[in-house]
């Protein structure tokens, strides 16, 4: 195990499946102009595996915990018929999100457990929402983690490089002993500018491989 001591995960599109994936589908079934959803929500030049990088986004504000859901949510109807061309329906928004949905990546959690048994230690860095704590922490054994860092309780949000640093003093371990792996690309590339060895998931089983290949080598 020389070299690397720990292993970090996102939750939504690694531990999980991505939380967003069906947006593009909403806009088509009601109407709105292709990617407006998206863009209201997240900010410009954003799509659900990127969110904006502005520092004053509601998102940002949101995941930062800096804005309420309730608060996001009037805030969004207030931008929504500018964005969209009509109001957003909020009701209709949260039921279609109901019907969605989160998968759990089971074989991500099973590798977590081996990674335990390994000696290894593990973490969580997930931007995410303070309301959808219970719901998501609720969804795996939280309890094979050493660490959970929330963006929404740090005040922080990836891929600023303090969430980085705060994760790995948190785990007592160096950037560079640690892997982290992300589904989206700026959070990958913001992980390595600060020392971190990073894996950019699209494929579950393969990310997987490339975590093997990256510990066999470190240990060799």
């Amino acid at each position: 195990m020389a070299g690397i001591e720990a292993v970090i995960f996102d939750y939504g599109g690694v531990l999980s499946t991505t939380p967003f994936a069906g947006i593009a589908e909403y806009e088509r079934k009601m109407g709105y102009p292709e990617r407006s959803l998206s863009q209201l929500l997240f900010g410009r030049g954003a799509s659900p595996q990127g969110p904006t990088e502005e520092p004053d986004h509601d998102w940002h504000l949101l995941e930062t915990g800096r804005l309420t859901l309730d608060q996001f949510h009037e805030r969004l109807v207030d931008r929504s018929e500018a964005a969209l061309g009509q109001p957003l329906d909020l009701g209709d928004y949260a039921q279609f999100l109901r019907e969605l949905g989160v998968g759990i990546h089971w074989m991500m959690v099973h590798r977590v457990r081996l990674l335990r048994a390994d000696g290894y230690r593990t973490a969580i860095l997930t931007n995410n929402v303070k309301e959808w704590g219970n719901y998501w922490k609720g969804s795996i054994p939280t309890d094979l983690f050493d660490e959970i860092v929330d963006s929404c309780d740090v005040g922080l949000r990836k891929p600023d490089p303090a969430i980085y640093r705060l994760t790995c003093e948190r785990l007592k371990v160096a950037p560079e002993a640690a892997v982290f792996l992300d589904d989206t690309r700026r959070h990958v590339e913001g992980a390595r500018n600060v020392g971190l060895q990073a894996i950019l998931v699209r494929d579950p089983w393969a990310a997987l491989a490339e975590l093997d290949a990256i510990l066999e080598t470190a240990a060799a």
